[in-house]
């Protein structure tokens, strides 16, 4: 049977696992201690956030038929919130639930669809793979200097900029990957002993330095105790990066606490965490990158704009022509 590395147990690559499942013996490399990528759930007892990715949407039929099993399984919720928009620190737009797209998450973590999808799959973490080699067939070294032997193929579903520095400059997309860009995001935790008193749920704000507010025990199957979810504007996180993570944390606090006009530095949890590569500056030419000549692939939801359905898709589309050149 075919062997295939995939490495990153994000979404693209699990799903990409799961699509291949049944044609080639698969393994996965992941540098992480689990799966999921930005669809991460941080555990401080008694809290935990959804530190990555808030919720998805769904609007391809593929990614429908995807998760239909995991609805069924109620690993997969919708969440019905109180959801406004914010221009600066105005308010300006409310929905109802009726007028809501659905919003899904994992249940009772987004990490659960990882886990779940994780299943069965043969995946070494904490394992960064540092070097690829091809002779007759592709090897495999991680930082430790493991070697891991006899790849027909190796998928890449790293983010573009990594992706960048594994795969071998002789990869057909090579260049169109290094043109890719991608922006930053911090993510600000905060768990309360009581709840505040907000008027909705969630909150997409723009012209600030904060993109997202969200009540992340809101969401269904999460029954710890009270607490928010904040990220930062793109542009800010781009901005200060490489700053001092406790100024970082003091000037995102500051900026909720101005915004919903209660003092969220009275939480007994804060903390925060940078995603260096969170969401797309700019959108590859191509769909697919799949080089039969050395059959190298790379994928995620770069490829498709930055959402959850994109890193579906992005794997989908992926194995699908892997299939039509005779996996």
């Amino acid at each position: 049977m075919t062997k295939i590395a995939i490495i990153g147990a994000g979404l693209s690559g699990l799903s990409a696992a799961h699509l291949l499942k049944q044609h080639a013996d698969i393994t996965i490399f992941e540098k992480a201690r689990g799966v999921g990528g930005r669809m991460s759930t941080r555990r401080a007892e008694p809290y935990f956030f959804d530190h990555g990715a808030q919720y998805f949407t769904v609007r391809a039929k593929p990614f429908q038929a995807f998760i239909q099993p995991l609805i069924d399984q109620h690993i997969i919720q919708t969440w019905q919130t109180r959801y406004v928009k914010f221009f600066g620190d105005q308010l300006i737009e409310s929905q109802n639930d009726d007028d809501q797209q659905s919003r899904y998450v994992g249940v009772p973590g987004m990490n659960s669809i990882a886990k779940h999808l994780a299943q069965d799959t043969a995946i070494h973490i904490n394992t960064r793979i540092a070097r690829l080699e091809q002779q007759d067939k592709w090897q495999l070294t991680d930082e430790q200097g493991n070697k891991y032997d006899n790849f027909d193929w190796v998928i890449c579903t790293a983010p573009a900029p990594q992706a960048v520095e594994l795969l071998p400059k002789t990869f057909a997309y090579y260049d169109e990957l290094k043109a890719v860009k991608m922006r930053a995001c911090f993510s600000l935790m905060l768990g309360f002993d009581t709840p505040l008193p907000l008027d909705f749920e969630s909150a997409h704000l723009t012209h600030s330095d904060l993109s997202w507010i969200a009540v992340n025990s809101h969401k269904p199957g999460r029954d710890e105790p009270y607490t928010l979810m904040v990220h930062s504007s793109a542009a800010y996180a781009d901005a200060h990066f490489y700053a001092d993570r406790d100024m970082v944390m003091d000037h995102l606090i500051s900026e909720t606490s101005r915004i919903l006009g209660h003092d969220v530095s009275l939480a007994q949890y804060k903390t925060v965490h940078g995603w260096l590569y969170a969401n797309n500056a700019t959108q590859p030419e191509s769909a697919v990158f799949l080089d039969t000549q050395q059959q190298l692939a790379a994928c995620g939801d770069w490829c498709l704009g930055g959402r959850v359905e994109g890193a579906f898709m992005a794997a989908f589309n992926l194995v699908t022509k892997l299939k039509a050149v005779g996996l």
